[in-house]
């Protein structure tokens, strides 16, 4: 399912009003898709800003890592919502976080609709 042209960095928008257990729940999924794809190194979650009871921070996943989640998990993404396959990542991702308990919001980060 691999395409000709590499994925470049994803940036997502993770917004919460609860960024410590959030937050731990995203690593945990995260670290856990990480070691499954056999990588080191490959996201990150940026500490975040508060405002008005919110917490904003970004994740960045490389697109070797998101690539390799989706030579896995491919079937799953195709079928989450979305018109794109970066709309699909982020719906199936969104989706397991969701799964694990937790409350933050992702979406594909302005930046990232530039690219």
């Amino acid at each position: 399912m691999s395409s000709n042209n590499p994925l470049g960095t994803f940036i997502l928008d993770f917004q919460t009003t609860t960024f410590e257990p959030d937050a731990k729940i995203a690593n945990d999924v995260l670290s856990e898709l990480q070691r499954r794809c056999e990588l080191e190194n490959q996201y990150a979650l940026d500490p975040p800003m508060e405002r008005a009871g919110w917490s904003f921070a970004k994740v960045f996943m490389s697109g070797q890592f998101v690539e390799k989640i989706r030579d896995r998990h491919g079937y799953e993404i195709e079928k989450s919502k979305g018109r794109k396959f970066d709309d699909r990542f982020v719906a199936w991702l969104a989706s397991e976080l969701k799964k694990r308990g937790c409350g933050a919001n992702i979406k594909l980060a302005p930046e990232m609709k530039e690219i």
